[in-house]
């Protein structure tokens, strides 16, 4: 199988300043906004001892990084989102004729099931007809 599939696509210098763009949000978002909550805890209790140094935004993303690889490494891929493959479910086995052949012989059984026998022998002409008599009780 030959797919071309264009996921993301940049053209010209616009496309080069949206995909900088998008790149320094991702990186706000997700280090550095969590590195200044990290700075300001840390200096918050910095307050309350002598001993321990006021943090920089530098020192606060390294924090932060730190502590979420650590907890990626102990969580030994325990979170709610993983990255990785899977197997594929039998059941998904679109190459095999027999199995999709059983498929729809059960569709057309509950189609069956669902439309009346006395149905089949209904023409458009019927139908037409019984659309037009509208009757009053």
């Amino acid at each position: 199988m030959n797919r071309k599939i264009n996921v993301i696509k940049i053209n010209g210098f616009k496309g080069i300043l949206l995909a900088a763009f998008i790149v320094g949000c991702l990186i706000a978002g997700f280090l550095i906004f969590p590195g200044w909550i990290c700075k300001n805890i840390w200096n918050f209790t910095a307050q309350y001892f002598s001993v321990l140094p006021v943090m920089t935004l530098l020192h606060g993303t390294i924090l932060w990084v730190i502590v979420a690889l650590s907890t990626y490494a102990l969580n030994k891929g325990k979170f709610a989102v993983s990255f990785g493959s899977s197997t594929i479910p039998p059941y998904r086995d679109y190459n095999n004729e027999a199995k999709i052949k059983e498929i729809l012989k059960k569709i057309s059984e509950k189609n069956a099931s669902i439309i009346p026998p006395n149905c089949n022998n209904i023409s458009s002409e019927d139908i037409d007809e019984n659309v037009d008599k509208i009757t009053k009780d």
